[in-house]
């Protein structure tokens, strides 16, 4: 019998030998972008991820959602708080008792939410050259934090979000992907509250400032923040996922080890024990520059490491990152966009990188090949196809 690509992806994750080892780029942003230009090529018209991992040949990249659909303008809304709402999603979050006043443009959304500690301000904006490039998720324009005077209004806005679980739109996310891969059901993009901050509701220089001089009250914001954050991982336990995204972007400078120790392993951790409890693994999307940041991902629990960006866009090689982040957790990545583009890398040198990158993979333990972070708009399919051939080379 055919194992198909979900089979075959499972086994990976779950540290079992496969005969060929596993390519699935990420191509959703890629669609968005060609889409928006009006140049997405005949044969993928009407595609959505799934359909063109099909027309590819390769497995079907399904981490969090397919962002080629659709959504709701509404479904935006909360984003300038770093939250969103998608069919995919095994929760929904919705905001009950506050008085909300919005100004939606073609491109733009202005959002002021009246609370008893305040008003909490954001301006977002999509514009049309940005879906050009790739970009699904609005630009925030004004974040809700600009100094502590900010914080109790934001905390009372959470206080006010209900987290719904969605237990069956995530069930018709996971039979729409089926055998070509694997429904991997969305956390929170931010690894814990604080990270929330860092991440989403304050400028990241804005939120360094705070850091330095307000810590005390950034951590008792952090806390009010908890049970929004245990309300997502009570959803994401529920729903039928064999795996479950939670974090991402960390970075040894953004994310520096003593934060990630102090502020960002510890829920890591509290996460992975909840998901092995209820048979599911954990996957964080670890796409920065991973030095000095890799052993934690082991000590925490995490299952998969995702878009995970090797040299020339890091420090380290795929063989390296393979090393650090230990034989016990699975490399999701291994390809930088760069390599895919024509105008960056000639096509002499591509194939020598190919030949570098295949020796880094000789030992398919624990890896599937991915691009990081995604299939760039101007790539040249010629060599996704080229890194299939090399793929199928391998059995």
């Amino acid at each position: 019998m055919t194992t198909s690509y979900r089979e075959q992806l499972l086994a990976v994750l779950r540290g079992e030998s496969v005969s060929s080892l596993p390519w699935a780029p990420r191509m959703d942003l890629w669609q968005i972008s060609l889409q928006a230009r009006g140049a997405l090529p005949a044969r993928f018209a009407g595609m959505n991820t799934a359909g063109i991992a099909d027309e590819l040949g390769v497995a079907c990249h399904a981490v969090r959602a397919d962002y080629t659909m659709k959504r709701d303008p509404a479904d935006l809304l909360l984003r300038g708080l770093g939250l969103d709402n998608h069919p995919d999603y095994p929760f929904r979050v919705e905001l009950h008792g506050l008085d909300v006043d919005l100004d939606v443009g073609p491109e733009h959304v202005r959002s002021v939410i009246h609370t008893a500690a305040g008003d909490v301000e954001t301006h977002l904006e999509l514009t049309q050259a940005m879906q050009a490039e790739g970009i699904s998720l609005p630009f925030v324009r004004r974040y809700p934090i600009e100094s502590v005077a900010d914080f109790d209004a934001v905390a009372h806005v959470f206080d006010h979000c209900e987290v719904i679980p969605t237990p069956a739109a995530y069930h018709t996310f996971h039979e729409r992907i089926g055998g070509r891969g694997l429904a991997v059901a969305s956390g929170p993009i931010a690894a814990s509250p604080i990270h929330l901050v860092l991440h989403e509701l304050a400028a990241m220089d804005r939120f360094y400032y705070l850091f330095a001089d307000s810590l005390d009250r950034l951590l008792e914001l952090s806390a009010r923040l908890e049970p929004f954050y245990e309300a997502c991982l009570d959803a994401v336990v529920q729903c039928e996922a064999e795996v479950v995204f939670w974090g991402a972007n960390y970075d040894r400078d953004l994310t520096w080890p003593p934060f990630f120790a102090a502020h960002i392993a510890p829920w890591l951790t509290h996460v992975a024990e909840r998901l092995h409890d209820a048979g599911k693994l954990l996957l964080t999307h670890a796409d920065g520059e991973n030095d000095h940041l890799m052993h934690f991902f082991a000590e925490c629990g995490v299952d998969v490491v995702e878009s995970v960006c090797p040299a020339p866009m890091t420090k380290l090689s795929l063989a390296e990152l393979r090393a650090g982040f230990g034989p016990q957790v699975t490399v999701w990545g291994g390809i930088p966009s760069v390599v895919l583009l024509s105008d960056s890398m000639h096509n002499d040198e591509f194939e020598r990188y190919l030949d570098r990158l295949f020796d880094d993979a000789a030992q398919r333990d624990r890896l599937i090949l991915g691009v990081s972070d995604n299939v760039p708009p101007d790539a040249d399919l010629r060599r996704l196809a080229r890194i299939g051939e090399r793929v199928a080379s391998q059995l």
